[in-house]
């Protein structure tokens, strides 16, 4: 499990106060070696073969979605905007503190994806806390209201109450993912409700990190947060549209999970026309970049790697595998797989095969 019984310490350069009454202490060092799973995929007992599946392998730990890319709260939620918008009805999971409690039992780490301020439920069943344009409308994405509003103190208070009620109902990690501005659709149209250049964009997403962060160390629990893999490149457009300074957010964070997956890297980049078939240069790459902008913070880095085929010429083990190779080479500290449809047959025989060669 990711958080261990320990007297309270300094761990990599983290230093953080136990609790009252208890003695828990945070080891972002941990080796994390897992795969993402769905809020349903978490409620079935297809999780179970998964998680043997993974087991078999090496693996240790299972991120699934708390509050996903539609807003759906996975399971019966006390928050009360919660309830108030309904972003719970749809939800899966019907007793979430037993599941947990049974992937404890197996020796699995659980880390909860809550996607922040990308809610389509809650921009529309509250419009006051959507990200607007300079019209007044809903900031549209794909022809629908989508994102709320990273600045609103009431958005970022929902997260947070989320953030602290997965902590209380025993996961170990909380892993913030969107945790940016938009960056598609008409993003030179949004109304931020402030002035850009005296209040850059990155300094919210921040400052809401920073305070999520006491939020959830707090309880004892990791925070983990994904970023575009190309953040690693520092392109100062990037950092301008998404409000994702790594230097900074690396301050305030346990783990970094850059999105390495060598099939989002558009033609030509760095000279390659086929990015999707360079698996080990975008990894290695990713991870290593990374690690130096955010070398000095004491931050973890531990790539999300593609296990799936889009865009691959020749998708298989040998391709997990290489990705895995990669990531080892540039010292990052654990892995995590990611497939939309939680299918990792041909991932897992990468893993194994990995294993097998060390």
């Amino acid at each position: 499990m990711r958080v261990t019984t320990r007297s309270c310490a300094a761990l990599f350069a983290l230093t953080l106060a136990c609790p009252a009454g208890s003695a828990l202490a945070i080891d972002r060092s941990f080796d994390a070696r897992g795969i993402y799973v769905t809020a349903t995929t978490m409620q079935l007992s297809r999780l179970d073969t998964l998680v043997k599946g993974l087991k078999q392998v090496g693996g240790n730990t299972v991120v699934f979605d708390a509050k996903d890319e539609d807003g759906i709260v996975s399971y019966r939620s006390n928050v009360p905007l919660v309830r108030e918008i309904g972003a719970d009805r749809e939800g899966p999971i019907r007793d979430l503190k037993a599941r947990v409690r049974s992937l404890h039992e197996r020796g699995i780490h659980v880390a909860g994806r809550i996607c922040l301020f990308h809610d389509p439920i809650l921009a529309r069943k509250r419009p006051d806390l959507a990200l607007k344009t300079r019209a007044g409308k809903a900031f549209p994405e794909r022809g629908r209201a989508a994102w709320s509003n990273p600045n609103l103190p009431a958005v970022q208070a929902y997260n947070l109450d989320l953030a602290r009620e997965l902590a209380d109902l025993g996961v170990d990690e909380i892993q913030f993912d969107y945790i940016r501005y938009p960056a598609q659709g008409p993003i030179k149209e949004i109304a931020l409700g402030f002035d850009p250049a005296v209040k850059p964009k990155h300094q919210v997403i921040t400052a809401f990190l920073e305070k999520a962060s006491r939020e959830v160390h707090a309880r004892g629990k990791l925070v983990s947060i994904d970023v575009y893999g190309v953040i690693a490149w520092q392109q100062r457009i990037d950092e301008v549209i998404t409000g994702q300074r790594v230097q900074d957010l690396a301050r305030h964070t346990d783990i970094i999970c850059p999105m390495v997956y060598p099939s989002h890297f558009f033609p030509p980049f760095d000279g390659y026309q086929r990015p999707a078939d360079q698996p080990y240069y975008f990894v290695s790459q990713g991870v290593k970049r990374l690690a130096k902008l955010t070398q000095g913070s004491g931050v973890v880095i531990r790539p999300w790697l593609q296990a799936f085929p889009w865009r691959v010429s020749s998708y298989g083990p040998a391709y997990v595998q290489t990705q895995l190779r990669a990531a080892r080479d540039e010292h990052a500290v654990g892995w995590m797989l990611w497939n939309a449809g939680n299918r990792y047959d041909a991932a897992f025989q990468g893993v194994g095969r990995f294993v097998a060669s060390r």
